[in-house]
C-alpha cells in the first residue's frame, strides 16, 4: 500500500518529486507539451539524443511563430541539456547496450504527471459497468486461487460450467443478443486505458530494477562484514532482480508476450474488434490499439534488456572480491560508504562546484576503431581485355507500357459489359504482356480516376500472367472495378 499522505511525507515529496517540479516549473507549458508530443503521443520508449534536439527545435519554432522568439530564447540543445543535468531532472541520458549514439528517456514520475494532465481534460466516456465486473471477476479469481477448500473450488467450477452451458443454449436458439453499442464502446475504452497504463508502467518497472540494484550495492558496501561472511551474503543476492516480486511478474509477462499463440490471438481479436461499426473511432484515432502488440514487444524488450544488463553488472560487482584487488576495492567501498552517509542531507553534496559543469564523454565506452582494409585497384588492362566482347543491349531494354492501348482495352470491356468491368475481366480479354509493370499501370490508371474506378478493399481478386520462361505469376490485390464515364 502507498504511504499515508502525512504532512512530513508531502513536505519531503515537494522537495524531491520530479512530477511536482514539472507542474510548478516556469517553463511548464513547454516541458509538458514537448514531452507529451515526443514520448507519450507517439508511444516512444527512448529517443536518440540528436533526434530529440531536432524535435524540440521544430517545436520551439512553432511556438515562436505565435508567441515570439523571446518567450524561449535558448537553443534546443541548451534546454535538453538543462533537463538532463538538472538535479532530479526530467530526462535520463544513457548509452544503449547496442549502439553508439546516446538516447534519452523520460523518468517515470514525469510520465505519471503527463498522464494525470490527460485525466484533467476529462474522459469522452466514463464506463462503470465494465470496471465493476472486472473487479468482481478479480476478487472471485483470488478467492478461488487462495482457497484450500476443495469442495468450494469444485462448486465454483460447476457453477461456471452451468453458466457456459446456458450461454451455449442461448446462442444455438438465437437468443443471444451480444453486447450493445454502449457496452462495446465501454469495453473498448477500458482496453485502451489499461493498455496505456501498462505501457506507462514499464518505465516504473525499469526504474524499480535500477533502485533495487542500487540498494543491493549499498547494502554490500556498508555491511562491514568479513570477507567470508560478505561473500555468503553477496552470492545469495546474485539473482536479487529475478527473485523480486516485480522481477517474477515481469518474467511471466515477457514469457507470455513471446508465445506465438498469444501474439496471433491478440492481433486477430484486435483486428476483428476494430472492424466493428461501434469501434470505428478507435480504428481511426487510436494508433496504440492498432499496433498494440508491436508497442508491447518494444517496451517489454527494452525493459528485459535493462533487467539482464543490471543483473549481469550486479553479478560482476559482487564477484570483485579477488586478493589482488583487495586494497583497491576496500578504498572504493570506503568512498561509496561515505557517499551513502552524506546522501540524506542535500546540503552536503560534495560534487557541487559553483560556476562549473563537467560534461561526461562516452568516448571510452565505445569500441576501438578498426580500420577497414584498403582496396587495391589495378588500372592496367591486359591487351586481351582492352576490347571485351560484352553485350550491353540489355542495359537499354526498357519495357514501354502504352497507356493509350490499355485505355482502349478498358473501354472495349466497358462496352461489352454494360458500363462496368473488373480488372480481372479486362486482363482475361487482354492478357498481360509486360508482366508486373503492366499490372501496376492498370492500378495507377484506376487510382488517378481519369477513368472512373471503384476500389473495394474488403474483397480481393487474383491476377495471373505468364513470363517469358512460361512461369505463372500471381498477384492478389483489392477488387478494382472500372466504370463508364457518366
Amino acid at each position: 500500500m502507498a504511504d499515508d499522505l502525512s504532512f512530513d511525507y508531502l513536505n519531503q515529496l515537494k522537495k524531491t518529486s520530479s512530477a511536482l517540479r514539472l507542474l510548478g516549473a516556469d517553463h511548464f507549458p513547454l516541458l509538458g507539451s514537448f514531452f507529451y508530443l515526443a514520448f507519450i503521443q507517439k508511444n516512444r520508449r527512448a529517443i536518440p539524443y540528436q533526434e530529440l534536439i531536432a524535435i524540440l527545435d521544430h517545436h520551439l519554432s512553432d511556438i515562436a511563430e505565435t508567441y515570439g522568439e523571446k518567450l524561449y530564447p535558448k537553443t534546443a540543445k541548451a534546454y535538453i541539456d538543462d533537463w538532463i543535468n538538472l538535479k532530479g531532472g526530467y530526462l535520463r541520458k544513457y548509452l544503449p547496450q547496442q549502439g553508439e549514439e546516446p538516447e534519452c528517456d523520460l523518468f517515470p514520475e514525469v510520465e505519471k504527471a503527463l498522464r494525470w494532465l490527460e485525466e484533467l481534460q476529462g474522459r469522452r466516456f466514463v464506463g462503470t459497468e465494465s470496471r465493476l465486473k472486472l473487479v468482481l471477476q478479480l476478487l472471485q479469481n483470488l478467492v478461488q486461487g487462495t482457497s484450500a477448500d476443495k469442495e468450494a473450488k469444485l462448486q465454483a467450477l460447476k457453477q461456471k460450467k452451468v453458466e457456459l452451458e446456458q450461454e451455449i443454449i442461448a446462442v444455438e436458439q438465437g437468443m443471444d443478443s451480444g453486447y450493445s453499442r454502449t457496452q462495446v464502446r465501454e469495453h473498448m475504452f477500458l482496453v485502451s486505458d489499461m493498455s496505456r497504463q501498462l505501457l506507462g508502467d514499464f518505465r516504473q518497472v525499469e526504474a524499480n530494477f535500477r533502485d533495487l540494484d542500487k540498494e543491493t550495492r549499498k547494502k554490500i558496501t556498508i555491511s562491514g562484514s568479513k570477507k567470508g561472511k560478505l561473500l555468503d551474503q553477496v552470492f545469495s543476492n546474485q539473482d536479487v532482480i529475478d527473485d523480486s516480486d516485480e522481477g517474477k511478474s515481469f518474467s511471466a509477462f515477457f514469457e507470455l508476450l513471446m508465445t506465438p499463440d498469444m501474439r496471433t490471438t491478440l492481433r486477430k481479436n484486435l483486428k476483428q474488434l476494430l472492424n466493428l461499426e461501434h469501434s470505428k473511432e478507435f480504428a481511426q484515432n487510436d494508433d496504440l490499439l492498432l499496433h498494440l502488440y508491436a508497442y508491447l514487444l518494444d517496451a517489454g524488450t527494452k525493459v528485459n534488456s535493462t533487467k539482464q544488463l543490471i543483473t549481469d553488472q550486479l553479478r560482476r560487482y559482487i564477484q570483485e572480491q579477488s586478493q589482488d584487488n583487495k586494497r583497491i576495492i576496500e578504498l572504493i567501498r570506503e568512498f561509496e560508504a561515505k557517499t551513502h552517509e552524506l546522501e540524506p542531507d542535500p546540503s552536503q553534496y560534495f560534487t557541487d562546484i559553483d560556476s562549473f559543469q563537467a560534461e561526461i564523454s562516452s568516448l571510452f565506452s565505445r569500441r576501438l576503431f578498426n580500420p577497414k582494409d584498403k582496396e587495391q585497384l589495378n588500372s592496367q588492362l591486359d591487351e586481351a581485355d582492352s576490347n571485351p566482347d560484352v553485350d550491353l543491349s540489355t542495359l537499354f531494354e526498357v519495357s514501354h507500357i502504352d497507356e493509350v492501348k490499355l485505355q482502349r482495352n478498358i473501354n472495349l470491356c466497358l462496352q461489352q459489359n454494360n458500363g462496368q468491368a473488373t480488372l480481372a475481366q479486362i486482363i482475361e480479354h487482354n492478357p498481360i504482356q509486360y508482366g508486373l509493370d503492366e499490372l501496376l499501370t492498370y492500378i495507377k490508371m484506376a487510382c488517378e480516376q481519369e477513368t472512373p474506378a471503384h476500389i473495394d478493399e474488403q474483397h480481393s481478386q487474383s491476377i495471373s500472367w505468364q513470363t517469358e520462361g512460361n512461369i505463372t505469376r500471381r498477384a492478389s490485390l483489392p477488387q478494382i472495378t472500372f466504370l463508364r464515364k457518366a
